[in-house]
């Protein structure tokens, strides 16, 4: 595996597992993945009804944040990529597959995640923060 396929690899994944905190009307731990889609959401209702109010404000909130992970996430990724790629191709996708099962079998098995956006409680892991 190359250093540049380990990069987006990591990336993704980081974007869709590691808890980061957001400040809307409530702080909560959500994935920047998360924040994305949420703020996707919000910008369809001001495509479709006007930027009037309240959701116009929501939606560039929501995607200011996540743009901001993002490219953090984008910097670690490559940080991690490069420390990898020193282990010869074998090796870097091996530890970029470790550290992939890792990080999704975490977000998956404990209830890493806080968000107020949640209809059930205010906790929650991988499987049920994208609900």
């Amino acid at each position: 595996m190359t250093a540049r396929a380990a990069r987006w690899l990591l990336w993704v994944t980081f974007a869709c597992v590691i808890p980061l905190p957001f400040f809307l009307v409530e702080s909560g731990a959500v994935p920047a993945a998360r924040l994305l889609l949420l703020g996707g959401a919000a910008s369809a209702i001001v495509v479709g009804e006007g930027p009037a109010g309240a959701v116009a404000i929501v939606a560039g909130l929501l995607l200011g944040q996540a743009l901001l992970y993002l490219a953090a996430l984008w910097w670690l990724a490559a940080a991690l990529a490069r420390g990898l790629a020193r282990s010869g191709r074998r090796g870097t996708a091996v530890l970029t597959a470790l550290v992939v099962l890792a990080s999704v079998g975490a977000a998956a098995s404990f209830d890493l995640y806080r968000t107020p956006f949640r209809s059930r409680s205010l906790h929650g892991n991988l499987l049920e923060i994208f609900e």
